[in-house]
């Protein structure tokens, strides 16, 4: 939050208590304020416990030297966070924070791999940037923890060869830390997910071009990412449109920030496939049936229940990563974007205001979700077992996702 806004949220806050303060008689005034004082003493004890623990408990992950203390400490890391969550239901503290030890247990797994291929006379690591994309990409990682990444490295053969053992190793090493891959198998133990940049280059022009009609001309020869890169279930968007959200976590941040540039440069070559990913979010059905109820399932052991991941975070997601690299916006977090568009002017105050207030609620219930989930699964919700204001939180969200595909719509009408 900028000073602005809390300030207008202190002030807000002192103002209510105020004004309740001078309702009551004297001893029940003195007893609310002696209440307000106490709550405020907890939450400043525990977040100071907080803050202290994660940080012992990340100094000593930042030392590890093996797989086992790795797994070990990113357990305890993860459980901290969990109960921070539980304790104040922030899903952008819960983010950060995920995204945090995410980061760090990435960056310690490719050390310990590269460390054992030097005892296995391997050598150093050549020049190498490992990004990753996805919810980690956004910085909107929760628990628990599924990973979709990416590696660049330098040219040549023996460059490759060391980076595919390297890949190898450290996934093998996030794994017994409880970080899956990708069920999309979008990570570089795989060979159409690690290449130099200039691999990537021809990769990228495969992509945009791969759905081109008889009599263009033919793609360049190697490896075709759309064999590898299937469409989510949802078909909510292209891997083009998807690797917008890349972000370098560890290696050699030029590297990686080129390859990002390559990207955009892509996009803004083939204005086609940014133009398909907008065709198809402006086409979603939406999430409330003709009488203006829930669109929830008919049968089924979900009867009665919607998907949040389908009606509310990905097509949030989907629709502001749109609307961000439309206007040339690096930034890869929905909530900082639709800051960011905001800023610029790219979005309507009053809609943008409604999205950062949604797009907080729904991740708050998205994470609630998968916390009782051993294996997040979409996250199914009964909108009848919701609070009246969870729910009345939830509808407003939604509401406010689908004006935002109502504005998409109109765009590419006028484009016509």
């Amino acid at each position: 939050m900028t000073d602005r806004v809390t300030k207008k949220l202190f002030d807000e806050i002192c103002e209510g208590i105020f004004r309740e303060f001078r309702l009551l008689p004297g001893d029940e005034g003195r007893e609310l304020l002696l209440q307000v004082s106490n709550n405020l003493e907890r939450e400043i004890t525990a977040e100071q416990q907080f803050q202290h623990e994660f940080g012992r408990l990340r100094d000593e992950l930042l030392r590890v030297d093996g797989p086992g203390e790795l797994a070990r400490l990113h357990g305890h890391l993860a459980g901290l966070v969990a109960a921070s969550f539980r304790r104040r239901q922030s899903a952008p503290a819960l983010h950060v924070l995920c995204s945090a030890v995410l980061d760090m247990t990435v960056t310690q797994a490719l050390r310990l791999a590269v460390e054992g291929l030097a005892e296995e006379g391997l050598g150093s690591a050549p020049p190498y940037a490992w990004l990753v994309m996805g919810a980690a990409g956004r910085r909107e990682a929760t628990l628990p923890q599924e990973l979709e990444g990416l590696l660049v490295h330098g040219p040549g053969a023996e460059e490759a060869a060391y980076c595919a053992a390297m890949a190898g190793r450290a996934i093998s090493i996030l794994g017994q830390c409880g970080i899956r891959s990708s069920k999309r198998g979008i990570m570089p133990d795989r060979p159409a997910w690690r290449a130099s940049p200039e691999e990537w280059e021809e990769r990228l022009e495969e992509l945009c071009r791969r759905e081109r009609g008889p009599g263009s001309r033919s793609a360049r020869s190697g490896l075709r990412l759309g064999e590898f890169f299937p469409r989510r279930a949802t078909n909510l968007s292209t891997p083009l449109f998807e690797l917008a959200d890349l972000r370098v976590v560890a290696g050699n941040h030029d590297l990686g920030d080129k390859l990002r540039l390559q990207v955009r440069a892509a996009a803004q070559r083939h204005p086609a496939c940014i133009l398909e990913a907008a065709q198809t979010v402006a086409s979603l059905p939406s999430p409330f049936n003709f009488f203006g109820k829930y669109r929830v399932e008919r049968s089924g052991p979900h009867r009665g229940m919607i998907e949040l991941d389908r009606w509310g975070s990905l097509p949030l997601i989907s629709m502001v990563r749109l609307q961000a690299v439309t206007v040339g916006i690096a930034e890869t977090g929905t909530l900082e974007r639709i800051r960011l568009l905001l800023k610029r002017g790219a979005l309507d105050v009053a809609l943008g205001k409604q999205l950062l207030l949604g797009g907080v609620e729904i991740f708050r219930l998205k994470a609630e979700l998968d916390a009782r989930e051993e294996v997040g699964n979409g996250g199914w919700l009964s909108p009848g077992e919701l609070s009246p204001t969870d729910g009345k939180a939830l509808r407003e969200a939604l509401e406010s996702i689908s004006t935002l595909q109502k504005v998409i719509h109109s765009s590419l009408a006028q484009q016509v």
